[in-house]
């Protein structure tokens, strides 16, 4: 079998398929080489394509559909037309009567074509369905489907995410899960009401709706609908009420309750039915904790709720496949009646189904003289206004030119699209650039991923600004890499680095090993570099619940570093960017490092409790020692050294007292060369930082 599209969500069909007997994952495709070369190397694949028709002349029997919804109906004809199987990610299509013609295909060329609905083959979904279809539940008199889960898209972006390219494309993303379990209890809607709210306006004239109400009725069955993107406790369950019972199944964490009466006294009856319904969520949580230890132990695809069901939904659709006969939750047929339903719902709440015209970009006012790389980060867009307003001419240059424009949408500004390690695209874009800023990060589990996605791009960027002649360098590290342990310390721009670095996290280590591979070209070959390193970074467009404060399990859950109790180094977002923009012409500075923080002025406390009366909820806060950490994290690796998982590490005490950033930071240097002047003030930093934060974040 080949996988269609390296996204996020190849790993779960991977692993099933690495779980069946008799399949053989041989190839993966995507647009992107890149992509498809890491995704075909991580799961020992011998082939990689950038060509869905290359990949079926190779010869596969089977085609996971994983690319993005819009390219579903396209991407399955030409597998079926090959005389391939294929299995589709949810929704099958975005028309119904499209959906229905990959029906007739499949049956013309005799073939299986599989829908994936991700949630369908749960555990505990599986005993309720059984529950409804054996009579168990009686005849159901109403069916509550609730998806309440925020959508960090809407807040951060990126927002060229074709879930926010149309106002109907988040229903057709995420309402498949909902009309999926609608359809398969009671079946299509006789009669169907919906209505969309809270709408939001994003950049290239994107509106989204972040909440949908239907009502419906099949027969005697009434269902209510409810989805949800907004912050807040996520709920993603049904509630069934029938003649004989009512049940509870929250599918989030594969759990069903069961409610029916169970005694003729009032009094007895709620004592047993508290007693039994405990002992049964009891004995779930401890059948699916041992199930998804076990999971993890063994790199199998039950090693979580969502793993499990795909996994589950993957074997049936081959078992199928070997005998002729899909299980009706997987027939296309099945999924069409899921886009149609879709289709219904937004119909029915007048809401478009094609994307809004985009703006026109608007024109450089000036030739760009600046390249920022990260320029659609958090730090990166307020840089590039910052620049604006200093009368530069700023080129961006990014992975993608159309998300680039989306997040920087109404500025004046170039895009350049490239890799950041191709040394042509980065030698196009630095053309007439005379200062390049570095903002770009990597994110991994493994060093290799930190080597591969930081250290070697900003080498090979480096190398072209050496070769392009420009004047300046400007790279931004982090106080991450710092040791920042000893309260007694104090830490400025020129104090060294952690000398334990070895035994530091992985972004730390490697933002450290950038920093010493440009200074040993500024040394060496005379790059004209100037290091900035932002401490922690507060204001509009950054969670509220920022880990530079704590470990936030949640919006209102958070373990602090240590105590809390001392004052940390944060920094508003727009002086940073003002730090940036001054260090891009001040003169004598290169090979030097500048730390950027503001006064300490406020305690991880202290914070905690500026967001609680901003949000009007009480952020629930714990004072956690560091050795409390470092024990979980002992016993964490010791279960991935056993096993000896790829992404195991050595436990570090030094790197969980770090995190606390009990020393004190001060950024007088700075203010001095730079005549850099932060807020200084914690009104400054509630109101500009921590208010704007959760004004953003809950808008």
């Amino acid at each position: 079998m080949g996988l269609l599209g390296a996204g996020y969500i190849l790993t779960a069909h991977a692993k099933a398929v690495e779980a069946l007997p008799g399949a053989r994952l041989a190839a993966v495709c995507d647009v992107s080489r890149a992509r498809a070369e890491s995704a075909a190397a991580a799961h020992g694949t011998p082939a990689a394509f950038t060509s869905l028709d290359d990949m079926l002349a190779a010869g596969v029997d089977v085609v996971h559909v994983l690319v993005p919804p819009q390219a579903h109906v396209d991407c399955t004809r030409r597998i079926l037309q090959a005389g391939v199987h294929a299995f589709v990610e949810k929704p099958m299509g975005l028309e119904a009567t499209q959906c229905e013609e990959l029906v007739a295909l499949a049956e013309a060329h005799r073939v299986q074509l599989g829908v994936n609905h991700n949630f369908l083959f749960g555990r505990a979904y599986e005993r309720l369905r059984t529950a409804v279809r054996d009579g168990t539940l009686g005849r159901l008199d109403h069916v509550d489907l609730r998806w309440l889960y925020p959508l960090g898209l809407i807040q951060f972006g990126p927002y060229n995410n074709w879930m926010l390219r149309a106002e109907g494309n988040l229903l057709f993303e995420l309402g498949p899960h909902l009309a999926a379990f609608l359809v398969d209890l009671v079946g299509p809607p006789d009669e169907l009401h919906a209505q969309a709210g809270l709408p939001i306006d994003l950049p290239m004239a994107q509106r989204v709706f972040r909440q949908w109400s239907v009502m419906a009725r099949r027969g005697p069955t009434t269902v209510s609908w409810q989805l949800s993107v907004q912050p807040g406790q996520a709920d993603r369950s049904l509630r069934l009420r029938g003649y004989a019972a009512a049940a509870t199944l929250d599918f989030d964490r594969d759990w069903l309750q069961w409610d029916e009466a169970r005694s003729n006294s009032a009094l007895f009856d709620a004592w047993r039915a508290g007693r039994q319904g405990a002992r049964a969520w009891a004995g779930q949580a401890r059948a699916n904790f041992a199930r998804q230890f076990l999971g993890t132990l063994r790199k199998r695809s039950d090693a979580n709720v969502f793993l499990d069901s795909v996994g589950r939904s993957v074997a049936a659709f081959y078992a199928g496949v070997a005998t002729g006969r899909l299980d009706e939750r997987l027939s296309g047929r099945f999924g069409a009646e899921v886009v149609r339903t879709c289709e219904r719902i937004a119909a029915s709440a007048g809401v478009l189904g094609s994307p809004r015209p985009a703006p026109a970009p608007v024109a450089p006012a000036r030739p760009a003289d600046v390249l920022v790389v990260g320029g659609t980060g958090f730090i990166g867009k307020r840089l590039v206004r910052a620049l604006l307003a200093a009368g530069h001419g700023v080129r961006v240059y990014s992975r993608s030119a159309a998300g680039a424009r989306a997040e920087l949408e109404g500025l004046p500004v170039e895009v350049a699209e490239g890799a950041l390690d191709d040394p042509q695209a980065l030698a196009a874009a630095l053309q007439g650039i005379a200062v390049v800023y570095h903002l770009a990060k990597a994110v991994g589990q493994r060093w290799q991923d930190y080597v591969d996605g930081d250290q070697r791009p900003t080498r090979v960027l480096a190398e072209a600004a050496l070769a392009a002649g420009v004047r300046r360098f400007i790279y931004t590290g982090t106080i991450d890499s710092y040791d920042a342990a000893d309260p007694n310390a104090v830490i400025q721009g020129d104090t060294p680095l952690d000398g334990a670095l070895h035994a530091r996290n992985l972004y730390a280590r490697s933002k450290a090993a950038c920093e010493a591979l440009l200074l040993d070209m500024h040394r060496g070959r005379g790059l004209p570099l100037v290091i900035f390193r932002p401490a922690v970074v507060i204001g509009e467009g950054c969670p509220p619940a920022h880990w530079g404060v704590g470990m936030f399990h949640s919006d209102t859950r958070v373990q602090y570093w240590g105590s809390g109790e001392h004052k940390l180094p944060l920094v508003l977002v727009d002086d940073v960017a003002d730090a940036l923009v001054r260090g891009l012409d001040s003169p004598g500075i290169e090979g030097r490092s500048f730390l950027l923080t503001d006064e300490p002025l406020l305690t991880a406390r202290e914070y905690v409790d500026e967001v609680s009366r901003l949000t009007g909820t009480r952020v629930r806060a714990t004072p956690t020692p560091v050795w409390k950490y470092f024990l979980l994290d002992v016993a964490k690796e010791a279960v991935k050294h056993a096993i000896r998982h790829p992404n195991r590490k050595r436990p570090s005490y030094h790197d969980w007292a770090c995190r606390q950033l009990a020393a004190r930071f001060d950024a007088s240097q700075t203010r001095a060369v730079l005549g850099w002047q932060p807020a200084g003030t914690r009104e400054a930093l509630v109101e500009r930082g921590i208010a704007a934060a959760v004004r953003h974040y809950l808008r």
